[in-house]
């Protein structure tokens, strides 16, 4: 009996040793590392962030490299999505109700020369800029790797992503009323149509003309155009430049999207007056031929991409003298 226990012991002590020589693996890399919101949708020309890589519980830090992006259809490398085109970047944290000048705008970004997305190695996650309005739309596969102390592990075909177009702008309701000088009286001439044209991918500017019925523009620069009280108008939503005058135009450098940052009092509405020595209306839609009446439109847009906007906003029932 005594034996048996002598030699149980010794085996114990065997295995013992054999197991504490065993190397300890150091951490844990997990093999399920995925994008939960795969397959990814991306609006092209917008500023756009992914969600973060699941890493599974994966023994943290973990960091991931970007390793190829092809397209998904033929599988080739994807050479549009290496050129690169100037940027900016938030370099902090930016706030719309105090950063209102182009200098304090200045100090929170800066201009890169990249290509349209980056890549976070801590989060896996892309940040898409709106130079991607320059890629082919369509459906991109991608290879990650992702590394801890345990080691690298290659994950080809993680996941997918599509550029599709998405709306550049919008425009709201509005609508425009006649008034008579010096009183309250006033009427209806119909809602005002917005039209806009994006003539440029590059640049932040809009540039809005206030036309009448038959086309021709009111004059901005001669006082044609003017303010309507305390409402806001198109420089309320400027807010980093002074608006530039033509004989036809204001012109807005926006500098950022969206445009409007933020709302005024009232939405996104813009107010203006054409004073009645400069315009006149079609017959029946005032009390009288005689020319004190003003119109008064109201119209609001948004910008959502980078570019150069032309936006004319035509009156009903009215027109220059």
């Amino acid at each position: 009996m005594k034996s048996s226990i002598k030699y149980f012991g010794c085996a114990l002590i065997a295995l013992a040793a054999a197991t504490g020589c065993k190397k300890v693996t150091n951490g844990y890399l997990s093999d399920q590392i995925r994008y939960i919101d795969n397959p990814i949708r991306i609006g092209r020309g917008l500023i756009q962030q992914t969600n973060a890589v699941s890493n599974d519980g994966s023994s943290a830090p973990v960091t991931y490299k970007l390793l190829d992006i092809r397209d998904a259809a033929t599988h080739k490398h994807a050479d549009a999505l290496d050129q690169k085109y100037d940027h900016y970047e938030w370099t902090s944290l930016f706030d719309a109700q105090t950063d209102t000048s182009i200098d304090l705008l200045n100090q929170k970004r800066k201009l890169v020369n990249s290509t349209v997305y980056g890549f976070d190695q801590h989060t896996g996650a892309f940040t898409f800029y709106g130079t991607s309005v320059n890629i082919p739309l369509g459906t991109y596969e991608f290879d990650i790797s992702a590394s801890n102390e345990n080691g690298t592990k290659v994950f080809k075909n993680i996941a997918t992503f599509t550029l599709v177009d998405t709306p550049a702008y919008h425009v709201g309701d509005g609508g425009a009323a006649w008034f008579q000088d010096g009183t309250n009286d006033n009427g209806d001439i119909g809602v005002p149509q917005v039209t806009i044209e994006r003539v440029a991918n590059e640049g932040t500017l809009v540039n809005l003309k206030i036309i009448g019925s038959d086309g021709k523009p009111f004059n901005p620069a001669k006082g044609e155009i003017i303010r309507r009280g305390d409402r806001s108008d198109f420089q309320t939503y400027a807010q980093f430049h002074p608006l530039v005058y033509t004989d036809s135009t204001m012109t807005c450098n926006f500098e950022t999207t969206p445009f409007p940052l933020q709302q005024s009092t009232y939405g996104y509405l813009i107010y203006y007056r054409i004073p009645s020595q400069f315009v006149t209306f079609d017959a029946g839609y005032t009390p009288t031929t005689a020319h004190i009446y003003s119109a008064n439109p109201r119209f609001q847009f948004n910008i959502y991409q980078e570019g150069t906007y032309n936006v004319t906003v035509k009156m009903q029932h009215c027109r220059h003298i």
